[in-house]
């Protein structure tokens, strides 16, 4: 059997003066030591896959999670870098979106350069010019890449997600969980119920009651949303879902926008103080 065709690259040249660079300077400046650490993790997330990486809530997270930076934080950074030109972002439909830079793709055709085959390279995220591009990297139409289930899956292994059965085989995942999820103690409310469309959350009828009335039932449904996915794509067990949805929300500021639509009830926030309090 041929061995198969690998797109991404193991490691890229990294330039000397890339801390004299006056667009990094701002970065840090703004942003301090996480700005540059998440624009280098999405530089390397883009070699790994090729030239560009697919750009959606996951993605925010997986950054987040990777590197402890909180998600708001995390997506002000990321609009920072898109915003002075330092990556670009890419869309197709509302679901299809995608992260590259022309410094990536002149780097990436460079590294390929001796692997003595054509490259094939999708025209929609194709940013060189004609003239810059060589002569073996081949642009080809999105037609090769199919929708589903609001994302995107190119014929390629490098793109694909992992496949729910195999992920469901996997073993204990050795990416270490968030510090809440093992430290805190288990529900004393039952029983669980399952939430999200995996299921990987598990609230009893009281802890999700509580997380309603603390934040609003659309905020706690969207984390509830979040951290199933995110639990899902990663094969990962929380320990207890009341406590990291709550840091969630709580770190995002999320229950700020929908706190201002509700009515001044006093007794609804000595609740809340009390809540706090304890």
């Amino acid at each position: 059997m041929a061995r198969p065709i690998k797109n991404g690259l193991d490691y890229f040249p990294f330039d000397v003066d890339f801390f004299s660079n006056k667009k990094i300077k701002r970065l840090r400046a703004r942003y301090g030591n996480d700005g540059v650490t998440v624009y280098i993790y999405i530089i390397c997330e883009m070699y790994r896959k090729g030239y560009c990486v697919e750009y959606d809530e996951d993605f925010i997270l997986d950054i987040s999670d990777e590197l402890n930076i909180s998600e708001n934080s995390t997506k002000q950074i990321v609009g920072y870098l898109l915003s002075r030109s330092l990556i670009t972002e890419i869309k197709l439909a509302e679901s299809v979106k995608v992260l590259t830079a022309e410094s990536v793709q002149r780097r990436y055709q460079e590294a390929k350069a001796n692997s003595r085959r054509d490259i094939y390279v999708t025209a929609e995220f194709w940013v060189l010019e004609k003239e810059e591009t060589l002569s073996f990297i081949k642009v080809r139409p999105f037609s090769d890449f199919n929708r589903k289930n609001g994302s995107f899956y190119r014929k390629n292994p490098s793109f694909y997600r992992k496949n729910s059965t195999k992920e469901s085989k996997v073993k204990k995942s050795k990416v270490k969980e968030r510090k809440e999820g093992e430290t805190a103690a288990p529900s004393p409310h039952s029983p669980e119920k399952q939430f999200g469309d995996h299921g990987k959350v598990l609230l009893s009828e009281n802890d999700y009651n509580s997380l309603v009335s603390d934040f609003g039932e659309v905020t706690v449904r969207e984390y509830i949303r979040r951290a199933d996915v995110y639990a899902y794509k990663h094969s990962r067990t929380y320990t207890d879902c009341n406590a990291i949805i709550r840091k969630w929300i709580t770190e995002d500021g999320a229950c700020k926008s929908e706190r201002k639509e509700t009515s001044f009830d006093l007794e609804e926030y000595k609740e809340l103080v009390n809540t706090f309090e304890e």
